[in-house]
This record gives structure tokens, sequence and C-alpha cells, in this order.
């Protein structure tokens, strides 16, 4: 089979980032997500958007080095 043919289709919808934080606790926690994000942008972080170009690389491709060593 290619690409995804026969699978069954999932739905993907694009979550903000208090929603893709608060999914990593059991219990969905927005107030946690709220104030983790409260504390990263205390601490100089902002939550951006990937530029679709960056949102197109896997994972696996950025972690391969650039420079193979002779050792």
């Amino acid at each position: 089979m290619r690409g995804n043919q026969g699978a069954v289709g999932i739905m993907s919808r694009k979550l903000s980032a208090r929603e893709a934080i608060a999914r990593s606790y059991p219990t969905w926690d927005y107030a946690m997500a709220d104030r983790l994000i409260a504390w990263l942008d205390h601490c100089g972080y902002e939550i951006v958007e990937k530029s679709q170009a960056l949102a197109s690389v896997h994972p696996e491709d950025e972690l391969k080095p650039s420079v193979i060593g002779a050792c």
C-alpha cells in the first residue's frame, strides 16, 4: 500500500497551544496549561506557530548531522 491507502481516515484539527498543553495532562487541565503559559511568558519565552515550511519537515530529518565525522 502507498501512503494512507486502506488506513482508517482520521480527521485532524489544529490545536491551540493552550489545548496542546492541556492535553498533556490526564484530565485536559486548562488551568495548569494557563499557568504554564503564564510562567513561560514571565520567563521571557513566547509560543509561536511553526511556519508552513518547518511544519512539513520530519523530526528525524532535523536530527541527522550535516557533517559526518571521520572517527
